[in-house]
């Protein structure tokens, strides 16, 4: 099929086509500067605040055929993520002249003062309701309006009358967005857009978004340095820093084998492009532990949009993920034209945000090993705020243990080398040793030989240290008390 030359999505129901470099701007300067929807706001520009929160409705398998709503990050999200695409602003709420159920909502309980987060908070709450309803909820709880308002901040109303504006929306008869816009022209071009690839190049910009990972590959092989994203809501706060700006992307949002999760054996492979919100409802089944973790890794906003894989090819050395896939011995499957590998995630990384990747290749899956049923998995983030926050110092753990004895282990830790490091000489101290309290506080001790922390704005090489000691206390404590249970 022919590749089309042009962007095309919808805002609010207004068809937009687009190319060259007005492409790579975002989606809330566009909104704001060139279609006048100055309901959007923009305060952070690094995708923490959420009044710039949009609604993005896009095909998917499970969505009968309509479009399936998220809330996302418009001061972050590139206009070439949005292709065959619909966004709904605060100002497309409304249906006519009647205001949606949750602004209604919002009106009644005076849930807004300055009224500037106000926007973000309407289309974070839609998201929500639509998400409550489509499990047959009848109306959202307090804790669930809590964590799916995590993304959005407000410094003037406080949050009661906010929840009680979420707690109080008629779920039992509320009209999906993509309900009201079900048959119509708009539809039918989405439709037939989604099949078509793009490849965009005009005015000193290029954007490729293929249907294929063959594709994919053949494109990496001919443009060695392209930017290759998924959610690219890291790519959205480095341009708006003025740190990069890419003008040549490939977007792998597309590929259908690359949004997959599987297990194969005691193994979970995980697709490319699997969002982190995808991710959430398998880990919560197949790796509780994992899912505790999603579930205050970052906001709704960007697990809509960030993956999996963009965490690993980020390389930062607080990426909360990295420590667990450690210890979950995680493997990269990367992939060139005519050519495949698997690395270990511990041999990825070659220093401060260098990895092993080649410039021909694309990081295709992360597998991961299964926790098995004696096993003990633990990971600890330490931040200053426990929400949508960068951290301190990560800990991961997993033992395998018979009764008090442990058979092997796993420790790695975020935050005190320029990447994560696994801690070999504890593991090989761990294996064959008694669970016994003695064995843990020995360790806790050992650790100043072991790791050299750095200081800088988020603490001191002291207090990350301290730190790392009792966490390993903590992840001592648990373990310990399951076994004598």
């Amino acid at each position: 099929m022919d590749a089309r030359s042009s962007l095309v999505f919808y805002v609010n129901a207004r068809r937009v086509e687009l190319s060259g470099r007005a492409c790579l701007r975002t989606l809330a300067d566009f909104l704001r500067r060139d279609l006048s929807l100055t309901g959007t706001k923009v305060v952070c520009a690094e995708g923490d605040c959420g009044a710039c929160t949009v609604l993005v409705g896009s095909f998917q398998e499970d969505a009968g055929g309509r479009l399936r709503y998220r809330a996302v990050n418009s001061c972050i999200l590139p206009l070439y993520a949005l292709d065959a695409s619909h966004v709904i602003t605060v100002e497309g709420l409304k249906d006519g002249e009647n205001l949606h159920p949750v602004q209604s909502a919002l009106v009644g309980h005076h849930a807004s003062q300055c009224g500037y987060c106000t926007p973000g908070f309407a289309c974070s709450m839609t998201a929500l309701a639509e998400e409550a309803a489509a499990a047959g909820k009848p109306s959202i709880s307090e804790k669930r309006a809590r964590n799916g308002l995590t993304g959005n901040l407000c410094r003037c109303t406080g949050y009661e009358s906010i929840l009680k504006a979420a707690q109080s929306i008629p779920l039992k008869d509320l009209q999906f967005l993509g309900e009201r816009f079900e048959g119509g022209e708009m539809m039918r071009e989405l439709q037939e857009l989604s099949a078509r690839p793009v490849a965009l190049e005009s005015e000193g910009a290029a954007v490729f978004i293929p249907l294929s990972l063959g594709k994919a590959l053949d494109l990496k092989k001919g443009f060695p340095g392209m930017k290759v994203v998924g959610g690219a809501t890291d790519t959205g706060v480095l341009a708006n820093k003025g740190i990069e700006e890419s003008v040549r992307v490939m977007s792998l949002r597309r590929i259908e084998e690359l949004g997959r999760i599987c297990k194969d054996g005691e193994w979970a492979v995980v697709g490319s492009a699997v969002t982190l919100n995808a991710l959430e409802p398998f880990a919560e089944v197949e790796v509780p532990e994992l899912g505790r973790l999603l579930h205050v890794f970052a906001s709704p906003q960007i697990k809509n949009r960030a993956t999996l894989a963009g965490n690993v090819v980020n390389a930062s050395p607080v990426g909360d993920l990295i420590p667990f896939l450690m210890v979950s011995d995680a493997e990269l499957e990367l992939k060139s034209s005519g050519a495949g590998r698997r690395v270990a995630l511990a041999d990825f990384y070659k220093g401060y945000r260098k990895t092993d990747l080649r410039p021909g290749e694309l990081l295709t899956a992360v597998r991961l090993r299964l926790p098995s049923s004696g096993s003990f998995t633990r990971i600890y983030k330490a931040s200053r705020r426990k929400d949508l926050d960068i951290s301190t110092v990560t800990f991961a753990a997993r033992v395998e243990h018979d009764g008090r004895v442990i058979r092997s282990a796993r420790i790695a830790l975020g935050g005190v080398a320029s990447t994560v490091v696994r801690i070999k000489a504890l593991e090989d101290a761990w294996a064959g040793s008694s669970l016994e309290r003695g064995l843990f506080e020995k360790s806790a001790l050992d650790l100043g030989g072991l790791i050299s922390p750095i200081s800088d704005v988020r603490g001191s090489k002291e207090f990350r240290l301290a730190l790392c000691r009792n966490l390993l206390r903590r992840f001592a404590g648990e373990i310990l008390s399951e076994a004598s249970s």
